[in-house]
């Protein structure tokens, strides 16, 4: 059995449970009518956490899925996933907060990736479990990369906004 701090997929899971944090309140404060630059900062932050947890899934967990459970064991079209949500992220980041699609943008953003969230929790998540395969390394390469790349959030950002441009 995995301690909860090597399970990867608990840790993943635990930044899903994170995105809806930020999507709920970030939709709160665009339901109380909150300063433009609180929800833009905030917005920010959401696209920061999810191109994270993007990376980490593109770079160490979907390989590792395709070895343990071949093509067919991935949510159907989670890197396609992806880049549609790098694609909604740079227009967030892009737009200023009081253009009048701004909202709606943020919303579409928290939609998508519920829908993809979900599908990894109903098909990959399950699959990787079953497959018997020893997780703890995942776990402790995931916690490695997303500390490597919280250290350079500019980085990331401007990351977005060229990968969108090309």
């Amino acid at each position: 059995m995995l301690e909860s701090q090597d399970d990867p997929i608990d840790q993943l899971e635990a930044e899903h449970e994170c995105m809806r944090a930020l999507f709920t309140q970030w939709r709160q404060l665009a339901s109380q009518g909150a300063p433009l630059a609180q929800r833009q900062a905030l917005a920010e932050q959401i696209c920061l956490e999810l191109t994270i947890h993007s990376r980490l899934e593109e770079e160490l967990l979907y390989p590792l899925a395709r070895e343990l459970v071949g093509e067919a064991g991935l949510p159907g079209g989670a890197e396609q996933a992806h880049a549609c949500a790098k694609d909604m992220m740079c227009r967030v980041l892009k737009v200023r907060a009081n253009d009048p699609l701004y909202d709606a943008r943020v919303i579409r953003l928290g939609e998508a990736i519920e829908q993809h969230m979900a599908a990894e929790r109903d098909e990959l998540f399950p699959r990787l479990r079953r497959c018997g395969a020893d997780l703890a390394l995942l776990g402790r390469r995931l916690r490695e990369r997303r500390r490597e790349l919280e250290a350079v959030p500019e980085a990331l950002r401007e990351e977005v906004l060229v990968s969108a441009m090309a």
